[in-house]
């Protein structure tokens, strides 16, 4: 019986109130505090617990107060009862979940992330952060779009091949505009899907700029020192691709 009250919420004390109070029929909190041991401030405190939970009624019908046990039988009504209303706070939690994710849903609005890798870190980010881009990319077709300076391609050659043998399964696509140099005609004929397009006459861009699935990645070569800035942002990614997308389609 000890073990079934604890699992109704009735710590020792409130039980030891509870039976004491059962089994006299009508008591004192006086009384009870002498039976049980129990301060009497404790016998008050929990007698109004026992109350409402509606295990117990305070008779106040005379000079001296007394505790009187309800039926047992009400205490599955109790139950009951309490169950109602938790089925009717449940009602409401769905009815205001439903008017949240309205509200959400009408807030087409994220928080970035950004990060700024200096010169001194850079290479090294770049083998960590791969296989992160790589996995956002592939939900998206695995074709990385932007544009990619030629001194990127100078200064980190390296780490691109290391991404091109890292695409077992042949998947990996690039649609990159960049200049016009030698090393980019090398790496294309050396890797087909790595497909660049010059930019036209008179326009200049000494930044390299990806958008790799959720991901931005800016990356300035042209001059030292040498940084990255990575901004996690499923939003602006999604525009800035069907941009590159659009601009590689109309090329």
């Amino acid at each position: 019986m000890e073990k079934l009250f604890q699992k109704l919420g009735l710590n020792v004390n409130e039980q030891e109130v509870y039976l004491t109070v059962l089994k006299s029929g009508k008591i004192a909190p006086q009384q009870v505090a002498r039976m049980t041991g129990i301060n009497r401030t404790t016998v008050y405190s929990i007698s109004r617990k026992l109350e409402s939970l509606g295990l117990i009624i305070q008779d106040y019908g005379q000079r001296v107060r007394y505790l009187v046990a309800e039926d047992p039988k009400n205490m599955v009504t109790i139950f009951e009862r309490e169950e109602k209303r938790l089925y009717e706070k449940k009602k409401i939690a769905e009815e205001l979940a439903k008017e949240l994710f309205q509200l959400k849903s009408e807030k087409h609005y994220s928080v970035p992330r950004i990060r700024f890798i200096e010169e001194t870190e850079l290479e090294k980010f770049l083998y960590e952060a791969y296989p992160r881009w790589s996995e956002s990319v592939k939900k998206q077709g695995n074709i990385w779009r932007g544009f990619q300076d030629d001194s990127l391609t100078s200064s980190y050659r390296d780490w691109i091949e290391w991404t091109w043998k890292k695409d077992t399964d042949g998947t990996l696509t690039t649609t990159f505009f960049t200049n016009t140099s030698e090393i980019e005609e090398v790496l294309y004929k050396k890797y087909p899907t790595r497909y660049m397009k010059t930019l036209p006459k008179g326009v200049s861009f000494d930044s390299s700029f990806w958008v790799t699935g959720d991901y931005l990645i800016m990356i300035q070569t042209r001059a030292r020192p040498h940084y990255l800035v990575e901004i996690h942002d499923e939003v602006l990614a999604r525009n800035q691709r069907e941009l590159f997308k659009g601009l590689w389609e109309k090329a």
